[in-house]
């Protein structure tokens, strides 16, 4: 899964955010490349377009929904 995007919407803020999933070194959280091995990517993988996921993150939990997985 490293370099995939993955778009989400947030199901409680109803905002469209997009995710690209990176290794240890190219972690860029401002401009939203995170690590795999952190909570939000980890509840992405091996999810597919339309599924839902719900991640424990230290500001509460978060939902999305998965709207597309692409690999620029």
């Amino acid at each position: 899964m490293f370099g995939a995007r993955v778009q989400v919407k947030d199901l409680k803020l109803g905002e469209e955010e997009t995710f690209e999933l990176v290794g240890p070194g190219d972690e860029d959280y401002d401009n939203n490349k995170i690590l795999t091995t952190s909570p939000i990517a980890q509840a992405l993988l091996g999810k597919k377009r339309g599924d839902k996921v719900e991640v424990q993150v230290p500001m509460g939990k978060l939902q999305f929904e998965i709207l597309d997985i692409s690999f620029p």
